[in-house]
């Protein structure tokens, strides 16, 4: 009988180390299984890289240029006013603006030459281009106008373009986009 019972022994354990070799198995083909379903449902390298915020260099932008940029799939457009620009829109009558906002709300007093705004008419989403009077922009499609501060002038847009979250560097030559002013 003693033969007998260190045969059952044997056996036993034999059963348990292949009860836990296939446990272990299983859990790793379950995981493996599972891995790229949970991968799959977090944001991807590209989306994570465009919500990043992007540097903007600003040294070669001439007065009276536009520059620019694509920041989260959005146009970004980057002004450089000219000296009468700034004035004009620092002047604009806001009461007789669609969506009145004065310029201070939408440039920074250290720097309002620069005008950081999504390209983007807010009535249909076309994209504006540069008015031919050299004064601010028009859509094309539906013939929005938005002066030298992105404000609508005229519909049928009602509201003014955009303005993206942004901080300008102290010099002003650069601006990085997806920050909040402090």
């Amino acid at each position: 009988m003693n033969k007998k019972t260190d045969s059952e022994a044997i056996h036993t354990q034999r059963r348990d180390c292949l009860c836990k070799l296939t446990k272990f198995v299983g859990a790793a083909g379950v995981t493996a299984a599972v891995w790229p379903l949970i991968s799959a449902l977090g944001p991807d390298d590209k989306t994570v890289a465009e919500n990043e915020p992007v540097d903007v260099s600003l040294a070669g932008v001439a007065a009276g240029q536009t520059v620019k940029r694509i920041w989260q799939g959005k146009l970004i457009l980057i002004r450089h006013r000219t000296p009468d620009e700034v004035t004009a829109a620092q002047q604009a009558d806001t009461r007789l603006l669609l969506d009145p906002q004065a310029d201070s709300e939408r440039v920074t007093a250290a720097h309002p030459q620069w005008l950081i705004v999504q390209g983007y008419c807010p009535h249909a989403g076309c994209v504006p281009n540069a008015n031919p009077s050299g004064q601010g922009w028009i859509c094309p499609c539906h013939g929005s106008e938005f002066d030298t501060s992105g404000r609508v002038t005229r519909g049928p847009a009602t509201a003014n373009l955009a303005i993206p979250d942004y901080a300008l560097a102290a010099d002003g030559l650069s601006v990085r986009l997806g920050t909040k002013e402090a």
